[in-house]
């Protein structure tokens, strides 16, 4: 307000993107500046996860945050049909264990699994 004339990058210095409220992690800031410079722009989001280690070797993949609109339980639906049709190898369980403290769906791998491979 108290420049009006300001560039798009001196307006992107103080407000970096949007917030979802699902979280998220943006891909890029192309499209944060195309929507800032013409009202219109394509902006990729991605979901948030993390490795956690289990007894016996075992890993898990927990993903903490999804792209804004993604159903949760077709997400969860999804992945458990990748893993009955064995289309993704490697994965063992999956759970959605959201509670009132946050979002949490774990994938639970078999003991010989390459988390990065699944979780790509």
């Amino acid at each position: 307000m108290d420049k009006p004339d300001c560039s798009i990058d001196d307006l992107m210095e103080h407000v970096k993107g949007p917030d979802f409220p699902t979280g998220g992690i943006i891909q890029g800031v192309d499209g944060i500046k195309n929507a800032y410079e013409t009202g219109r722009g394509k902006i990729i989001v991605r979901g948030k996860a993390e490795f956690e280690d289990l007894r016996g070797g075992k890993k898990q993949i927990v993903i903490t945050e999804i792209p804004y609109e993604v159903n949760k339980a077709n997400l969860v639906k999804k992945i458990d049909e990748f893993r009955l049709d064995r289309k993704v190898e490697g994965i063992a369980e999956v759970r959605d264990e959201t509670d009132r403290t946050g979002l949490r769906i774990v994938i639970e791998l078999k003991k010989d699994a390459d988390p990065e491979g699944v979780l790509h």
